[in-house]
């Protein structure tokens, strides 16, 4: 149909950016993580940053990530 649905991108796209981000921290304990969500990582532990992306196999890649 044409309605909206009862959780759009809007609101599911942060929370599950939240829930993931919260196990991500766990690694980190008696650490405050600083996100910039504008670029997609963390300002003040680059050691976090590499638990955001997985490297992909020859031929799996994705333009973009």
């Amino acid at each position: 149909g044409k309605a909206q649905t009862s959780t759009p991108f809007t609101y599911s796209g942060p929370l599950s950016e939240t829930v993931l981000l919260g196990s991500l921290a766990t690694r980190f304990p008696k650490t405050t993580l600083e996100w910039n969500s504008a670029k997609l990582q963390f300002r003040n532990e680059k050691q976090a940053n590499q638990y955001l992306r997985r490297p992909y196999r020859a031929g799996w890649k994705v333009k973009g990530l």
